[in-house]
């Protein structure tokens, strides 16, 4: 028993010295970018809703944001993962996001109404597709809410770099990977909305937020989070037209203040 517990005890420690003195595999990326867009924008009713009453909207936007490179080169980091235990954590030289553009969006949303309490979801697209499941209330002249969701954000990125034992030293063996591929990257978003209106004319402010996902070669990485604002302004023309304009505001949470500005707007449709 004890020679079984001996040699068991020699085996462990040999394993562990063996992968201590091994040499460790070490990833540099020397390139990063990848095409992140604002989070997707959720509101109410925009007007008083009718007690024990439900509503579907179907809504059209053109948006326009800053076309800007967003440095991330310090806040990028890999997801901790047990495989790679014994290995160097990947480097980031030059990391960045590509955000802003033209883009078009579109959504349709299902809206119930208790006596004060709304319940609904949302199905939509924003550079790639997102649903969500809203909670809130509607009153008179105000309602607010929030809401949780998904967001398959389809994304541009494109890297290089090298890996090998030791990569970087001067007996270290390097080779060299790259990649430049589109993918869906899905990601959960939540935020707050708040909504003001007198007769046919209406005012929202929505925030919401979400983390890209993305990984390369294998490896799942952390990457900063994206906040958006939307603050617009709008006008009922009839029991089922409606136009709206505003600003976009976007931060993103590096360690150096980043953000960006935008407009929307756009035209929805009540059934």
């Amino acid at each position: 028993m004890r020679m079984k517990f001996a040699r068991t005890t020699a085996l462990v420690i040999y394993a562990l010295t063996a992968l201590l003195t091994t040499g460790c595999v070490t990833t540099q990326i020397h390139k990063f970018r990848m095409t992140a867009s604002e989070a997707p924008e959720v509101h109410g009713a925009n007007t008083q809703q009718a007690p024990n009453s439900s509503s579907w909207r179907f809504t059209a936007k053109v948006n326009y944001n800053a076309e800007k490179n967003v440095d991330i080169s310090e806040d990028i980091y890999e997801t901790a993962d047990f495989d790679r235990l014994f290995e160097k954590e990947i480097k980031f030289k030059d990391a960045a996001y590509e955000m802003g553009g033209l883009d078009f969006s579109g959504k349709i949303d299902y809206l119930y109404k208790g006596k004060s309490f709304v319940v609904g979801g949302g199905l939509g697209y924003k550079d790639g597709l997102f649903s969500h499941l809203t909670m809130g209330a509607n009153f008179t002249h105000f309602e607010f809410g929030t809401f949780i969701g998904t967001y398959s954000q389809y994304s541009d990125l494109e890297y290089w770099g090298e890996t090998g034992e030791d990569c970087g030293d001067d007996d270290g063996e390097c080779k060299t990977i790259g990649d430049h591929t589109s993918r869906f990257n899905a990601s959960f978003f939540a935020g707050l909305y708040a909504g003001f209106y007198f007769d046919k004319l209406f005012f929202n402010l929505s925030v919401s937020s979400y983390g890209p996902n993305s990984e390369i070669e294998g490896i799942h990485l952390d990457t900063p989070g994206i906040a958006t604002g939307y603050l617009t302004a709008g006008y009922r023309l009839n029991r089922w037209l409606e136009f709206s304009v505003g600003g976009v505001f976007t931060y993103i949470g590096t360690s150096d203040w980043h953000d960006n500005v935008g407009v929307t707007g756009g035209i929805s449709l009540y059934l």
